[in-house]
């Protein structure tokens, strides 16, 4: 899929907290690890998406997906699932913007089927701090432009 490029994708139980919306656009920020999904049939739902391994490279390695799961995005053998996560943007302090890993969007491009599953591993947040280390750092130190430390 090019950056460009809309994708409409079918969520057939919708998305938690918004189960009458199954269809949705999603299209690619270019130059950047995220996603917008758009209602189709209401225009102000809209979610930012990110592609968390990009900041968290183990999550979600492996995805172990129910029978029911499975059939809903229409999984074949060789399907690859894109995996991305609901953002809440914080326009005051991006340092503050959290990212949900623990109800991830499971996306299958090659049958626009799509699914938010909730984990059971409390180890995941609902509100991951995305830059978290960058927003620690700059409070313990003052950071100095073009130094590499």
């Amino acid at each position: 899929m090019n950056n460009q490029e809309k994708k409409t994708i079918v969520f057939s139980k919708g998305i938690p907290g918004f189960e009458e919306e199954k269809t949705f656009l999603f299209g690619l920020e270019e130059g950047a690890p995220l996603a917008k999904l758009d209602a189709v049939n209401n225009q102000e739902i809209s979610f930012v998406l990110l592609q968390s391994q990009m900041f968290f490279p183990e999550y979600l390695s492996e995805v172990d997906l129910t029978p029911d799961e499975m059939e809903l995005l229409g999984i074949d053998t060789g399907d690859k699932l894109d995996v991305w996560s609901i953002m809440t943007i914080s326009l005051s302090n991006m340092s503050k913007s959290t990212v949900n890993l623990r109800a991830p969007l499971l996306l299958n491009f090659r049958t626009n089927k799509g699914i938010q599953i909730i984990l059971s591993d409390e180890n995941y947040s609902f509100r991951q701090q995305v830059f978290a280390d960058a927003h620690n750092a700059s409070e313990a130190e003052p950071v100095k432009e073009g130094a590499v430390g």
